[in-house]
């Protein structure tokens, strides 16, 4: 055994360079895997700890306080798998704005809570750095959930301040605590209020009655959700799924982990281009030192060395360099495993209570080590096919000419490029090795150059991948409002481009020949007036019997242009026709694209319920807002806040015939209302003008607070992936020509003594990869594109601008060449005296 390690060392050290090279590979590899299998085990434990840690309940379904019946309850305690159930309420709205630490108005959906409700669904225990005293001195203190803390940067005695329509609340952050339900500003946020504040917000926000549920972790699922609903509709005679919202278990769990595991997943990928890479040098630089050393080998077999010791010999060589590098991997790896698991944390909103875990270490180590043995094992013992009178004629059976495919006497112009060209050939099949590499690193560099590209800049290039209509504003009408003829008031008004009547979220339907699961009307006249939906297959729907769907559903249900699809509406079910196919980054992939004659079809009471509203260029959006919600958007809430002691006799009275008028159209399905009212010799008139509209919200902002916070991390990861990948490129570059040079240095010698200059010889050796370098980069680019495409079914429209992929082609290009040419400057160093003297 000893004289196998001298061997082995005495290799090393000879190849310091190159070895030192390889155990950086390993070690990033080390460090990724390791990193990454660490980051998902501790992600794991997120889920479990947050259900542990809250008691929540595994499912909820919130259903508004005018819709529910309390018969809702007995219909769930009955169902046999459900096993256990409780009832609740908060306040919940998708029209409440947020003044962030610029000052800027965002959107979120936001949902209020008092702590005895919240104490119905979970135990949630409150975390706070401020004392009683302080808390108790707040005038309107509020917790909210772990993800504020630490994606939005609030803190204990921080101002948080709500809009919605016209109005303003400012609380005081008391604390934060950990959630089940509600617990992301991505989606919903779930804050808890005292119990004043929470009557004040009552009485502006829509009430909801929340039901939690456990069915034996996930159980049921979204087809116990779906039965609860339809018999709760079958029981009120009311269409329950328009006004209900559910989350099931499985909803939960993809919530909480889906982000960072497909983060950390991706980290796993860039390990696996680097293992490899790792695979491929070390196969090629064996045969290499094969090459080199073979003459030795004879020499080595002669003296009595079985060709399994100087197998083995090789074997070791890699494995120790491997163990150096899995070292190094290892102490990276504690360090980045924990980052790693805080900034899923960050990401998921969670405290994980996770440590960092030995066994993903130990589990990468193990698998590294097998994996360079085995390949080192296979490659070396090809050592057997050189008994010594062979290896003393440097491996040649018998003498032969091959075919000269680049003679020099047919040189015209320049001789370098045609003896690199000569070289290339010579060392194909170590060609074929570096053209794997690079055609692999490549497609990362292209696919994360494109993907960081489309999430780093603005947020036109994801919109257009929503599948909805981005108007400046959308306006929510009251059920009285005639959407037709309030557009037909609002185009009059200077500032506005158009106003387009569209479905809002009021109405549902399911396909019930697949999966049921709910999905949500896109609805117009006239999908010409869409500004911002684009079939990618087939055409928009034109007649009452046709629809568009999504790509994700069609590949979910196999369904495709020119298919018919059954949909299903409170037992009504019609037929429509499937015109094309759209790309929808939102709600879940679960829109639906119908016209309006289309709906009515299958709900003949149907007629819109919102406006879209397009702005001239320049107009500022939020002050139109606030002046259709002051002209329009009044409400029994907004009357109720407006009085006040200092008002006038005549203030008084038309306030009260104003919340009066609000009542009547709220409960009374009213249209229109005018009053006159005499005191003395004054008459007070008014009318309902002022009643027309629910809520206005702006689309763009919800998405930019909803995808902002994922898009900056996309945007870095990828931008890791591809300096890891540029790192590698150039680590087996110069590793390849470190072996080039020390295998043909005599080569290299003599045409150094025929006139050839150190300068002339680099460039013959970078020339010699752009061969393998320029099919590397066209076939990475190629599939890289494809991979891109495949992806926009999935996540929307990832433009990709050929131009600026081509000119980063050439960029990859260029580089590959001065690492090659940087990488042969040790030729500089060969001595024409000194290898005479040899």
């Amino acid at each position: 055994m000893n004289k196998i390690v001298r061997l082995s060392w005495a290799n090393i050290k000879k190849h310091k360079l190159e070895s030192i090279a390889l155990m950086i590979l390993v070690m990033l590899c080390m460090m990724l895997c390791a990193s990454a299998l660490g980051g998902i085990i501790g992600l794991k434990n997120i889920f479990p700890n947050m259900m542990k840690n809250t008691g929540s309940y595994e499912n909820y379904v919130l259903i508004t306080e005018k819709d529910f019946d309390d018969k809702f309850i007995d219909i769930l305690k009955e169902d046999d798998r459900v096993e256990d159930c409780a009832r609740s309420e908060a306040l919940y709205s998708m029209s409440t704005n947020y003044l962030n630490a610029l000052g800027k108005e965002q959107s979120m959906y936001m949902c209020f809570i008092t702590q005895e409700n919240e104490a119905k669904i979970q135990h949630s225990p409150m975390e706070t750095k401020l004392s009683d005293s302080e808390i108790a001195a707040m005038e309107h203190p509020i917790y909210m959930p772990y993800s504020v803390r630490d994606s939005m940067n609030y803190k204990e005695g921080d101002k948080f301040e709500m809009i919605y329509g016209t109005r303003k609340f400012t609380f005081t952050v008391a604390g934060f605590y950990d959630t089940a339900l509600f617990d992301t500003p991505n989606s919903i946020l779930k804050m808890i209020v005292s119990e004043s504040d929470y009557h004040v917000l009552e009485a502006i926000l829509d009430k909801y009655v929340v039901l939690g549920f456990n069915d034996f972790k996930g159980k049921g699922g979204t087809e116990l959700f779906n039965d609860l609903l339809k018999e709760f509709t079958d029981y009120s005679g009311k269409d329950i799924s328009c006004s209900a919202l559910g989350i099931t278990y499985e909803g939960l769990k993809m919530g909480v982990t889906y982000t960072a595991d497909l983060l950390l997943k991706f980290l796993i990928v860039m390990s696996a281009v680097i293992i490899v890479c790792v695979a491929v040098m070390i196969r090629f630089r064996i045969a290499g030192d094969i090459s080199e050393q073979i003459v030795s080998i004879g020499v080595l077999e002669a003296l009595g060395y079985k060709s399994t010791d100087i197998t083995l010999s090789y074997v070791l060589e890699y494995i120790l360099i491997s163990l150096a590098g899995i070292i190094l991997g290892t102490g990276l790896s504690l360090l980045v495993t924990p980052a790693l698991i805080s900034v899923g944390e960050i990401v998921s909103g969670h405290p994980s209570g996770s440590s960092v875990s030995l066994m993903p270490i130990a589990v990468t180590m193990a698998v590294i080590l097998a994996f360079v043995a085995f390949i080192s094992f296979i490659r070396a013992f090809k050592v057997r096919n050189y008994p010594p009178v062979r290896a003393f004629r440097k491996g040649q059976g018998d003498h032969r000419f091959g075919k000269e495919h680049f003679p020099l006497r047919k040189t015209k112009k320049s001789v370098h490029l045609r003896l690199a060209m000569k070289g290339f050939l010579k060392n194909f099949k170590q060609n074929l090795g570096l053209t794997l590499c690079v055609t692999i690193s490549t497609i990362t560099i292209v696919v994360c150059f494109v993907m960081f590209n489309f999430f780093s800049g603005d947020m036109n290039a994801i919109a257009v991948s929503a599948g909805v209509e981005l108007s400046d504003l959308r306006v929510e009408l009251m059920n009285t409002s005639d959407a037709y003829a309030f557009a037909e008031e609002l185009v009059e008004i200077p500032e506005i481009r158009k106003a387009v009547p569209t479905s809002g979220f009021t109405t549902y339907l399911t396909a019930p020949d697949y999966n049921n699961d709910l999905m949500i009307p896109v609805a117009l006249d006239d999908f010409s007036e869409a500004e911002n939906i684009f079939p990618s297959e087939g055409r928009f729907p034109e007649h009452d019997n046709e629809v568009m769907i999504t790509n994700m559903y069609a590949k979910l249900c196999k369904l495709k242009t020119g298919d018919s699809i059954t949909l299903d509406n409170v037992n009504v079910r019609r037929k429509y026709v499937i015109t094309g196919l759209v790309t929808s980054a939102t709600n879940g992939g679960m829109n639906l694209y119908i016209t309006m004659d289309g709906m009515k079809r299958i709900v003949p009471t149907y007629k819109p319920d919102t406006i879209e509203i397009y702005l001239n260029e320049g107009v500022d959006a939020d002050e139109i807002r606030y002046s259709l919600t002051e002209k329009y958007g009044r409400s029994v809430a907004d009357v109720a806040q407006d009085r006040s002691d200092s008002e006038s006799y005549e203030e008084r009275i038309r306030n009260e015939a104003e919340r009066k008028i609000a009542e009547i159209m709220a409960n009374y399905g009213v249209t229109h209302v005018e009053y006159a009212i005499q005191s003395g010799d004054t008459v007070i008139k008014g009318n309902s003008d002022g009643f027309i509209i629910k809520s206005i919200m702006n689309v763009r902002s919800i998405m930019e607070t909803q995808l902002g916070a994922i898009s900056i991390g996309i945007a870095v990861l990828t931008t890791l992936f591809m300096i890891i990948s540029v790192f590698v490129v150039m680590i087996i570059l110069f590793i390849l020509m470190e072996s080039t040079i020390r295998k043909q240095r005599k080569e290299f010698g003599i045409m150094k003594g025929i006139g050839y200059t150190s300068r002339e010889l680099m460039l013959q050796l970078a020339f010699r990869i752009m061969p393998a370098a320029l099919f590397s980069v066209a076939a990475g680019t190629a599939v890289g594109v494809s991979l891109l495409k495949l992806l926009t079914s999935y996540i929307g429209k990832v433009s990709v601008n050929m131009p600026v992929v081509i000119i980063l082609d050439v960029i990859l290009l260029m580089f590959c060449f001065g690492c090659a040419y940087i990488g042969a400057r040790k030729i500089k160093k060969i001595s024409v005296c000194e290898l005479m003297t040899e």
